[in-house]
Parts: C-alpha cells; sequence; structure tokens
C-alpha cells in the first residue's frame, strides 16, 4: 500500500460513516420528528431525530422481543444504550412510564436497574418501521451507484474475515470513545457464524472494526480512537488551531473537545491561545508523552494486521484491505467514492453545516444521538 494511505482500520470507518450518514438521511426524509430547527416541519408529539445507532442498540431490540428488561435487552443487543435519551425523545417507556428513576438520594444522572423494564412507545414502533428496511436500500443504492460487483467484493471480504471471528460482537458500534474496557465478548455458536452473510453490511463493517479495535486497543491507555480522529493530525513543532480540526478530522467540534481534554489531562497535548494577532487557541502534541503515543499506536496497527493476517490469513487480510480500498479510496471528498452519495437533502440538517472534507478515521458514537461523526 502507498505510504500515505489510509491504515485498515481508517477506510472500514470510512466506508461505516459513509453508509450510516446515508442511512440517517434517509431516515431524516421519512419520519415526522423534532429537531432544534424551526424548519424541522413535525408536530409537537413527534420523536427527537436520532442516528442508526440507536435503532440498533435499542429500538431494534424492543421491536424483536417486546417489552424488556434493561439486563434482556443489553443481552439481546450486545451493548448498551441512552435509555435516558430514548426515553425523553420519544421511543421508549421505562417501567410503563416516560421517566427513568434517579439513583438512591436522588444524586446523580437517571438510572435504570437490571430489572427496569423497557417497551416502545407508538412513535418507537413507528420509528422502528422507518428504520428496519434502510440499511438494505442503502445497500442497493450502493450496488447502483459504486457497481454490483465492487459491492459484493467488499461484502465478501468482510465476510471471509467476520466469519472466522469467535467473539458474540454487537451489530453496531456501542456508544464509547473507546473500547479498551469492554469485557472479551463470549463466543458465539456455530449456528450464528454461519449466519453471517444475512448480516447487512452496515454490520459485518461494523463487526470487524469493532474486532480490531479491541485487539489493538486491550489494556492500552491511548485508544486507536483518540489517535485516528485528533492526535495523528498533530505535531509538537507545528500546532493547529482547534477550529481548524474539525475539517482536518472529519469529527465534530463537540466530540473534539470531549476528546482534547482526555488527552491534556493524559498529558498528550498542550491547549493553549494562538499567537496574535490570531484569535482562539490552538493544539499540539508535547514533545515526550504526545510524540511517544502517536508513534505507539502506529506501531500497534501494524502489529494488529500482522496480528490478523496470522489469524484470518494473508490472502484474507490483503482481499478486505483491497476491497475497501476500491469502495472508500482515500477517505477524502476528492478521493472518495464514497462522497456522491454524502450529499444531505437540502432540508436536512447537515445541509446546514459545511461539506465535510473527509470521513472520520474511526466513528464516534455519542450518546447525544448515535451519530458516527459525534455530531
Amino acid at each position: 500500500m502507498p505510504p500515505d494511505a489510509p491504515p485498515l482500520p481508517a477506510l472500514l470507518s470510512a466506508a461505516l460513516v459513509a453508509f450510516t450518514v446515508e442511512v440517517d438521511n434517509a431516515f431524516e426524509q421519512r419520519l415526522p420528528h423534532r429537531t432544534t430547527s424551526l424548519d424541522a416541519g413535525a408536530e409537537r408529539g413527534a420523536v427527537w431525530l436520532t442516528s442508526l445507532a440507536m435503532w440498533f442498540n435499542c429500538v431494534r431490540g424492543l421491536s424483536d422481543g417486546g417489552p424488556q428488561t434493561v439486563a434482556e435487552l443489553e443481552r439481546r443487543v450486545r451493548m448498551g444504550t441512552n435509555l435516558d435519551g430514548m426515553r425523553r425523545w420519544g421511543y421508549i417507556t421505562v417501567d410503563g412510564t416516560g421517566r427513568v428513576p434517579r439513583r438512591p438520594g436522588g444524586a446523580g444522572k437517571p438510572h435504570a436497574r437490571p430489572g427496569t423494564v423497557l417497551a416502545l412507545t407508538d412513535r418507537g414502533r413507528g420509528a422502528d418501521a422507518v428504520w428496519r428496511p434502510l440499511p438494505g436500500v442503502i445497500e442497493a443504492r450502493w450496488r447502483d451507484r459504486l457497481g454490483a460487483a465492487t459491492v459484493e467484493r467488499l461484502r465478501e471480504g468482510l465476510v471471509l474475515v467476520a466469519g472466522q471471528i469467535e467473539a458474540a460482537l454487537p451489530d453496531f458500534m456501542p456508544i464509547a470513545l473507546g473500547y479498551d474496557t469492554l469485557p472479551e465478548p463470549p463466543a458465539r455458536d456455530p449456528a450464528e457464524r454461519a449466519r453471517d452473510r444475512e448480516l447487512p453490511l452496515v454490520s459485518l463493517l461494523s463487526r470487524v472494526l469493532l474486532r480490531f479495535e479491541l485487539d489493538c486497543d486491550r489494556g492500552e491507555r491511548v485508544w486507536l480512537a483518540v489517535w485516528s480522529d485528533v492526535i495523528r493530525v498533530l505535531d509538537p513543532s507545528n500546532a493547529v488551531a482547534v477550529g481548524d480540526l474539525p475539517a482536518l478530522t472529519g469529527v465534530s467540534k463537540e466530540a473534539l473537545s470531549v476528546i482534547t481534554a482526555r488527552l491534556q489531562k493524559a498529558g498528550v497535548v498542550v491547549l493553549e491561545p494562538r499567537p496574535a494577532p490570531a484569535r482562539g487557541k490552538q493544539l499540539r502534541l508535547t514533545p515526550d508523552r504526545g510524540v511517544r503515543a502517536r508513534a505507539a499506536v502506529q506501531r500497534r496497527i501494524e502489529r494488529t494486521v500482522h496480528a490478523w493476517e496470522q489469524t484470518y490469513g494473508c490472502t484474507a487480510v490483503a482481499e478486505l484491505h483491497a476491497a475497501l480500498r476500491a469502495v472508500a479510496g482515500d477517505g477524502t471528498r476528492d478521493g472518495s467514492p464514497l462522497f456522491a452519495g454524502l450529499r444531505p437533502p437540502a432540508n436536512g440538517w447537515r445541509a446546514q453545516l459545511a461539506p465535510p472534507r473527509l470521513l472520520p478515521w474511526h466513528p464516534l458514537v455519542w450518546h447525544r444521538g448515535g451519530y458516527p461523526d459525534g455530531s
């Protein structure tokens, strides 16, 4: 591969984020909803608009099995969700009401016990009906736009690796900044592994990327996610204006703010005022911990790819990489075929933002709505 080509996890991320954004744009056009925009055009009782992640980690699990406890839902979808958010946004009820109970003493965030019963509202069931066919709709669009053979090659490359993954991974990236503390999932049974070909393309992308991240980050303090979406664009000698980071990384300023705070605390970056006459702040790597962290994660990516070649086969890994390159290109607006499907509807909320220059090198699925770029 060219030395400046995005690494394997960045290509997986580009495809996953682009697919999710296309689903989200279609969902926004098909469902009455509320947003902060006065032009949302929906009745007062509509649900608050959220991303595909919230269907995978909450709505789908409840629609498939009816009312369930928190523990049952998490076991079914294999990840947690933002229960208070989904309640406030109109998708679910909690113990038959629209309120999540407070922790004992009334302090802290709302807390749902494992035995708390969850159920979809009528509006939640309506959202499920809109969400459910969209992964198939967008995959069909990809086949029309990118070529059936190109998409089928990607699907086969993903199945070749995903089919060998022993862990029972969720069907979408969980809400988190990094997954180093996620316990190793249990092994799945052979019958489930035989159904990998039936998974939506977005779920295959998620499972393979999550497996890579778990292998790359286990026991590490600097995660692949923060390297991909912040550290890699920084340098100790040349500071980057904080206002330029969204364009350089493809990640929202809100998510970047959270990452920056954590990296500051770890001594990896320095946040400082920009020299006059410029205004605002700038970010730079520290010459010790920052430089070491950047190099260490790059080495971990290389080691993980090599380990995958031993585990899944050199041919399987090379074929997956080549298939992703054909679909994602270099992940930039000028060099990626994926951008042809990312123009938002004129009345969509993304149309109010500056067009992105590139897709994130790692998805940032946030509790604020599950959008893959932290929006």
